[in-house]
């Protein structure tokens, strides 16, 4: 995962469109411009609506795998993610350009509806609302060197909450950034490592390699905790991998794959 410098995402192609008018009681037309704006405004509008609710799940979500896990390490660490999820002020998304798109966002009506059908459903719940406002992204050195050659049209990730000068976010938060992961079918995240602290929860179900190994494959509403600079990878099965991700720590220094 990388949690900073959103790189430049192009939308789905669409037919190229003339400048758009309509009717308006009062001045005849309405420009297509003033409709995008109020689009947006709709937008922010919803996230605002949207965006407590899903962050009251993933605080709750943690702070259940919290209790639950076996090793104390991993107990104190999500409840501390926890603890910053509850301080995330959701009153003022972030505004800027719409929301980028990737390839990588045809799976998700697929993988939402894989979500909703397990045991992270309300959480998963929660998140649907939000997706008409998430911008997506890829890690800047993937996008100079992919691990394989479809890796780009398969992966991609989105950030909800981060800190100011990261990539666009629903929510600010100096101390944290957390998003979501998408991952089509039967695509392999090769192993990679970073500086961060880092926790996924996930919705759907996959594959996971940490350190030495081996392979395990984690049901939706697992807490994978991954310490600084520990390798790890995942990969999808037949269906698209979707967790939510954490970071906390070196938000600056982006994922780098490794042997």
């Amino acid at each position: 995962m990388s949690c900073r410098l959103s790189i430049a995402c192009r939308r789905a192609s669409r037919p190229a469109r003339r400048a758009a008018k309509s009717s308006s009681p009062r001045f005849g037309t309405r420009s297509s411009e003033t409709r995008g704006r109020s689009g947006m405004a709709d937008s922010i509008a919803s996230v605002r609506d949207t965006l407590p609710r899903f962050l009251l799940e993933l605080e709750t979500a943690l702070a259940s795998a919290g209790m639950s896990a076996r090793e104390p390490a991993a107990a104190t660490g999500l409840d501390e993610f926890a603890a910053l999820v509850r301080g995330i002020a959701p009153g003022s998304p972030r505004s800027g350009p719409a929301p980028a798109r990737l390839p990588v966002c045809r799976f998700w009506p697929a993988a939402l509806e894989a979500a909703s059908r397990a045991v992270a459903a309300p959480l998963a719940a929660a998140l649907a609302p939000l997706m008409p406002a998430l911008a997506w992204t890829q890690n800047p050195n993937y996008r100079r060197q992919p691990p394989e050659p479809t890796f780009l049209d398969r992966y991609g990730y989105s950030v909800i909450a981060g800190p100011p000068d990261g990539p666009p976010a629903l929510a600010r938060a100096p101390a944290l950034a957390l998003g979501v992961l998408l991952l089509g079918p039967r695509t392999h995240y090769p192993r990679h490592a970073h500086p961060a602290v880092e926790v996924y929860y996930t919705l759907t179900d996959g594959e996971w390699w940490r350190d030495e190994g081996p392979w395990r494959p984690q049901p939706p509403g697992t807490a994978i905790v991954h310490a600084p600079h520990v390798r790890h990878a995942m990969r999808a099965g037949d269906a698209p991998l979707l967790a939510v991700y954490l970071w906390r720590g070196d938000l600056a220094t982006h994922a780098r794959l490794t042997s």
